[in-house]
């Protein structure tokens, strides 16, 4: 027996296994573990936190293990959902969990979310000095195709610049070296420059290559901060169709994507036109998918249209990713407005079984929020503590932590679990 051996084996007897999950979940101003979430939220069922149908997960437990085996570098997941993840405190709660157990091989997909004028996540920033057009996959009946990260910005102006930077607040050191660009190709489309805090001298990104929709610049050393600027090349040149970006660190370890859109549906990411296509070059190993709460929010919920929705959108991504496992996780319990008041929403519940449903069906994994959080209205209990946002629907960036908490410790106690067959 290794000593790697030992070492995996000594994780899963109860001792260290309280100790260790009692300090996995660190926050920017909070730290959280799972004795104080029970200390102090009692109304939170840690007997139900959990992943069901976690065998369906061995292949990715694998990819863990062969990579904690020195066996391979790098462990590709994927995050896509609503609100609740494009603000990133929930996904980039356990994105610093998986980076700090398993090793960080770089920030991943990213999107200049205020570019596009809406909220970003608090990892980085990104600013621009022109007026660009921009798509949720919300609205599929206006113009732009939407590629990887489910919004797309568009400008006509030559003098574009978009400028990006990583937070000075991250507990985790996500400099880069190398920039994957998801741009629109061809003729018609501009150029860009790659440019640092000190020259332009990095890099040039051809539009006229329509081999694909990726371009890649690699920087001599790690940064933290860079400036895209459109470069006109070509008289047919006219506009920058953007899709979204990726930055890595060339290092071992998980690259962990988040892919979040305001008010999306899996039917929206259904009908994006390059979603699929684009999300296969990151390679994913594991998706994890965190929807339901906009199909349960809007009155007339019909579950048989929601079950056919989340098998569309699976079964789109297994077709495309042969090998890919699948984690969901259900819609919290919330509240909706009833003339001038906010009452339980019972719809909720009817999209969480549905989910449910289908996964134990498909034999997929999930993770039930909805019964972690306590159930039909919780979400009473959680605002009075302070963890939801006023419209009893969203969560505070408190609740959103302490939800990735939770899930994480999920997660890797179904892959100790694992660990004991090897």
């Amino acid at each position: 027996m290794t000593n790697t051996t030992k070492r995996k084996l000594s994780w899963v007897s109860f001792i260290f296994f309280v100790s260790f999950f009692s300090g996995i979940a660190q926050s920017r101003d909070s730290v959280f573990t799972i004795d104080s979430i029970c200390r102090n939220y009692k109304y939170i069922v840690l007997d139900s936190n959990r992943i069901h149908n976690d065998a369906s997960l061995k292949d990715f437990f694998a990819a863990l293990w062969q990579y904690e085996e020195k066996k391979t570098d790098r462990v590709n997941v994927v995050h896509i959902g609503d609100s609740h993840i494009q603000a990133d405190f929930f996904s980039g709660t356990v994105r610093e969990n998986f980076h700090h157990d398993f090793g960080n091989a770089g920030r991943g997909f990213v999107f200049p979310y205020r570019v596009a004028k809406t909220n970003e996540p608090y990892s980085y920033k990104t600013s621009t000095n022109v007026v660009w057009d921009a798509k949720r996959n919300v609205f599929p009946d206006r113009p732009l195709p939407i590629g990887a990260g489910g919004i797309t910005i568009e400008t006509f102006d030559s003098n574009a610049v978009i400028n990006f930077s990583l937070s000075e607040k991250n507990t985790i050191d996500y400099s880069f070296n190398k920039l994957t660009l998801f741009h629109e190709k061809g003729k018609a489309s501009y150029d860009y420059i790659v440019c640092d805090e000190y020259n332009c001298g990095i890099g040039e990104i051809n539009s006229k290559d329509t081999s694909s929709f990726l371009s890649t610049v690699t920087f001599e050393k790690p940064v933290k901060q860079f400036i895209l600027k459109c470069k006109v090349n070509d008289t047919l040149s006219k506009c920058a169709r953007i899709y979204g970006l990726s930055i890595e660190n060339g290092k071992r370890g998980v690259l962990y994507h988040m892919i979040g859109v305001n008010g999306a549906e899996y039917r929206h990411y259904n009908y994006s036109k390059y979603f699929q296509e684009q999300m296969k070059v990151m390679q994913p190993q594991l998706v994890i998918i965190s929807m339901g709460t906009n199909e349960g929010f809007h009155k007339g919920f019909n579950a048989e249209i929601f079950y056919a929705q989340i098998d569309t959108f699976i079964t789109t991504i297994k077709n495309k990713n042969p090998g890919t496992v699948f984690l969901l996780t259900t819609p919290a319990d919330s509240y909706r407005k009833q003339g001038r008041s906010k009452l339980p929403n019972p719809d909720m519940l009817k999209a969480r079984q549905t989910v449910v449903k289908y996964a134990n069906e498909r034999n997929i994994a999930y993770w039930d929020l909805y019964e972690v959080m306590g159930g039909f209205k919780s979400m009473a209990k959680w605002f009075a503590s302070g963890l939801t946002a006023k419209d009893k629907l969203h969560f505070s960036k408190k609740g959103y932590i302490i939800q990735g908490t939770l899930f994480y410790e999920a997660l890797k106690r179904s892959y100790n679990n694992y660990l004991k067959t090897q």
